[in-house]
């Protein structure tokens, strides 16, 4: 597989309406459009962008992965040609999930994530998993977390330790919680070395009384090394980020520097090694993830 230099990516902050099934996938698709005119190869979508939450009725409106927003994805990845990421309901059984999908330009399903963490509220409705990996496709390696895991370091980890390029992470959180979750994307992309793709639905459930915070963002580590040395350099480390309106965010990702930077930086090996991340990634790896120490 030739590995791409650089990337250009569009993440959707879509208005996610409870009850607005039909409105939501119209809107969605009118931004994924935008996103693929301006040229992005990989679109973002929030997590349950086509139904949120809705706590209550989450195992009505769940689906099975395959399904019908799976089945929706799809078609519109292989009309336009591009990667396509998005959160949903997933029905399991009798069990619920926040899961994200990864969607190759072919419209094949590439990895299904379930989130891991979820609070003490959504426990009455919805089921954690343990489990990330690192996927290779010609984008780039690609980790899949969801909303709420991107505040718990520990749930990223594994990726770090398997080379993650692109951490995904299509999210619903709260207003309230905005600036903190700013500071953990920026934390979340330093300390994993990896690009950090925050796609954050906005507007409000108004029967629950609760308004999504938006805040979608690219941000990448604060950390760069020179063009012509092994010198670390600084960085800014936001590469794109929009505060509350329905709109898609754009930025250009420059993997040949990222991995550079990877392999010239001692944390991940030292990582790897210790103990504790010994632990930590055989805690949270599942099938297809490379072998330990393997991050190519």
């Amino acid at each position: 597989m030739t590995l791409r230099r650089r990337l250009r990516v569009g993440l959707v902050q879509l208005s996610v309406a409870t009850n607005r099934r039909t409105d939501n996938l119209r809107r969605a698709e009118a931004l994924v459009h935008e996103a693929v005119d301006d040229g992005c190869e990989l679109v973002v979508l929030p997590e349950a962008f086509a139904t949120a939450l809705n706590l209550p009725k989450s195992h009505e409106v769940a689906e099975p992965v395959p399904g019908p927003v799976t089945e929706w994805l799809a078609e519109r990845a292989s009309r336009h040609g591009v990667w396509i990421a998005a959160g949903l309901l997933e029905r399991n059984g009798e069990q619920v999930h926040s899961s994200a999908v990864l969607i190759a330009d072919d419209g094949s399903l590439v990895d299904v994530y379930r989130r891991t963490v979820v609070y003490d509220l959504e426990a009455h409705f919805l089921t954690g998993e343990v489990g990330t990996r690192v996927v290779d496709t010609p984008l780039g390696r690609i980790g899949l977390v969801v909303g709420y895991d991107i505040q718990f370091p520990e749930v990223l980890r594994g990726l770090f330790a398997d080379g993650v390029e692109i951490v995904v992470c299509p999210s619903i959180l709260l207003r309230p919680f905005a600036e903190p979750v700013r500071q953990m994307l920026l934390a979340r992309a330093a300390e994993n070395c990896a690009y950090v793709l925050f796609a954050g639905a906005t507007g409000e459930n108004t029967l629950a009384g609760l308004t999504y915070m938006g805040r979608t963002a690219v941000v990448r580590s604060p950390m760069a090394i020179g063009a012509y040395s092994r010198d670390f350099r600084r960085q800014e480390p936001v590469l794109a980020e929009a505060d509350r309106e329905e709109c898609v965010v754009s930025a250009d990702l420059d993997l040949h520097e990222l991995r550079r930077m990877q392999a010239a930086a001692p944390f991940p090996a030292d990582f790897r090694r210790s103990p504790l991340g010994q632990a930590l990634i055989a805690a949270s790896a599942r099938p297809g993830a490379l072998p330990l120490g393997d991050p190519r």
